[in-house]
């Protein structure tokens, strides 16, 4: 049975302080982190992995990896001691626990670097087929309690049984097939994988050996190791903002999305976007994996903000 939510807890996070710059604010701030976050999506943008570019920032989907590596400089284990930090209920049978989605929200521009502090607990947990969905929602936050990033992690856990279900579901996602209907989107585009993202991705904290160890991941059930959900999702973000923001990392404002089917290091990824009914500034989405034409990353909302805004 499982028990009953563990609560909110704050934890300490921040980015790595061996390499110091001063923005124009005079906030310090670090490279090596932003960088190895955006090679591990697939960047090779200038503003994201060249810390002298006029332009240079944290890509908006950044902040995913600070509840993997905390404050540590290092590999870690896997959980990580951050995730470790934050308790969550017992829960009978699990196999194994897999990236079922994550909404990003940001609430105001992510100062360059510095400490700051991870805030969140388990907010959900239900049952759903041979398992259940848990819902993690984290805060970051700056000494004065401003919240700069929220986020809600989905995990499913396979295999999962006698479930005591807790906490109001926090995601409601975006039937994208209903909503488009028959309409061409407005945004197509196909990119491989590099053959070794995983093992770039893994740098940024989450050390999971089922992304890059072939004996582990057969346990896991999978003939070879699967992408990490959220290097998937670094790759989709970066499509999206690439095709319908020129890149340009302020217009971010939130995103959301499920994933639907494992993706291999070296396969082909095909994002579809649509503009959202009535929705300036909002798009529908998905992902597909060209060689298997399964659907990888369904129900996608992104969120902008209007360019003349900024």
């Amino acid at each position: 049975m499982a028990g009953a939510p563990p609560g909110r807890r704050s934890e300490p996070v921040e980015y790595n302080t061996r390499e110091l710059l001063l923005n124009s604010t005079q906030t310090l701030w670090t490279a090596e982190d932003l960088i190895i976050y955006a090679l591990g999506i697939g960047s090779r943008d200038l503003r994201y992995v060249y810390e002298k570019d006029p332009n240079f920032a944290a890509f908006p989907t950044f902040p995913v990896a600070l509840y993997y590596k905390g404050s540590s400089y290092d590999v870690l284990p896997f959980p990580s001691p951050i995730l470790e930090a934050f308790p969550v209920p017992a829960v009978s049978g699990v196999k194994v626990w897999l990236d079922a989605g994550i909404t990003i929200e940001r609430c105001r521009p992510l100062p360059a670097g510095g400490r700051f502090t991870l805030e969140g607990g388990v907010a959900s947990l239900q049952p759903k087929g041979k398992g259940a969905l848990m819902e993690k929602l984290y805060d970051v936050k700056d000494d004065s309690g401003a919240v700069y990033y929220r986020m809600v992690d989905v995990s499913y856990l396979v295999g999962a049984h006698d479930i005591e279900a807790f906490g109001e579901t926090l995601t409601k996602p975006k039937d994208v097939a209903k909503a488009v209907g028959s309409r061409a989107p407005k945004l197509r585009v196909e990119e491989k994988m590099e053959a070794g993202i995983a093992s770039i991705y893994r740098l940024s904290g989450d050390y999971n050996p089922l992304h890059v160890d072939p004996g582990y991941a057969k346990t896991a059930g999978y003939d070879h190791p699967i992408v990490h959900g959220k290097c998937t999702l670094g790759h989709a973000a970066r499509m999206l903002m690439d095709g319908l923001a020129g890149g340009d990392q302020r217009r971010f404002k939130s995103l959301q999305l499920r994933y639907a089917a494992p993706v291999l290091a070296g396969q082909t990824l095909i994002l579809e976007a649509w503009e959202a009914p009535d929705a300036p500034e909002e798009y529908l989405f998905q992902v597909l994996v060209k060689e298997t034409g399964k659907v990888c990353v369904s129900n996608g909302h992104l969120k902008l903000t209007p360019a003349s805004k900024l």
